[in-house]
């Protein structure tokens, strides 16, 4: 009877140990797709930046030489503001 029983406990621990061993791997990819997605908004948040720029420009250029700098500036600021309401 012990021997049944000692087979039973090392069944148990064995899919005790695999059900650990699963829920670390679910955790690593959960960070790495937390990673991604953190990625992904910053690229969102630099295109933003620098579309909002260049539009900035080509309208500041439309006024005059001093304006393309202050329309750029004006654009990044713009873009910036974009990526954090939206």
């Amino acid at each position: 009877m012990s021997y049944g029983l000692m087979g039973l406990r090392g069944q148990m621990e064995g899919e005790a140990m695999q059900g650990l061993s699963d829920i670390a791997g679910d955790q690593r990819r959960s960070k790495a797709l937390d990673d991604q997605m953190e990625q992904a908004d910053k690229q969102q948040k630099t295109q933003m930046i620098g579309m909002g720029a260049g539009v900035g420009a080509m309208a500041g250029a439309q006024i005059g030489a001093v304006g393309g700098p202050a329309g750029m500036a004006i654009g990044a600021g713009v873009g910036l503001l974009a990526t954090e309401l939206f």
